[in-house]
């Protein structure tokens, strides 16, 4: 599970503050694919990310963009309309440690965007309500192992067939 920024080069930046070393696109735009990977398309969804501690934790808020979802893992990339201020440069709830003028570039300046990409294999269930789908995965948190995320993506028929790629 990886939650974070995608530069506009297509490199990932962790908000773990983990090391990837890798791209999710490549110079040219197009997507960076494992081998054998199979692409499943892109959706127009909102998503919306929980931490889940000891009460569940907003991570991210509700954000437009769109779900590129392969038989092995979805990501999520924010739209570019997204709003964006200097007081919340970023739709994730969490305070970050750098410049502002640093946040600012990543965002508006070099065409950032928020990121969110989880695994078939992290997804633990898949919850249908009737505006919404919440997906249940685990991953890395913070130095505390692994924890779960609550990804919900609408609207709902959006939702699931951004996920049905995933067959899960």
């Amino acid at each position: 599970m990886n939650v974070g920024f995608l530069d506009a080069q297509g490199r990932l930046y962790d908000l773990n503050f983990r090391t990837t070393k890798r791209r999710l696109r490549g110079t040219d735009g197009e997507w960076e694919l494992e081998a054998g990977e199979t692409l499943g398309g892109e959706v127009s969804v909102e998503a919306a990310v929980f931490v889940e501690t000891d009460r569940p934790h907003l991570l991210m808020r509700p954000t437009s963009g769109s779900a590129l979802t392969t038989d092995r893992r979805l990501i999520f990339v924010a739209g570019s309309s997204v709003p964006r201020n200097p007081e919340e440069p970023t739709t994730f709830n969490v305070a970050i440690q750098v410049p502002r003028t640093a946040v600012d570039h990543l965002l508006r300046e070099a065409g950032g965007r928020e990121v969110v990409e989880f695994r078939k294999e992290e997804v633990r269930e898949v919850l249908r309500a009737k505006a919404e789908l919440t997906v249940h995965a685990q991953g890395p948190w913070l130095g505390k192992g692994t924890t779960g995320f609550l990804v919900v993506l609408r609207p709902l028929e959006a939702a699931k067939k951004a996920i049905t790629p995933l067959r899960l």
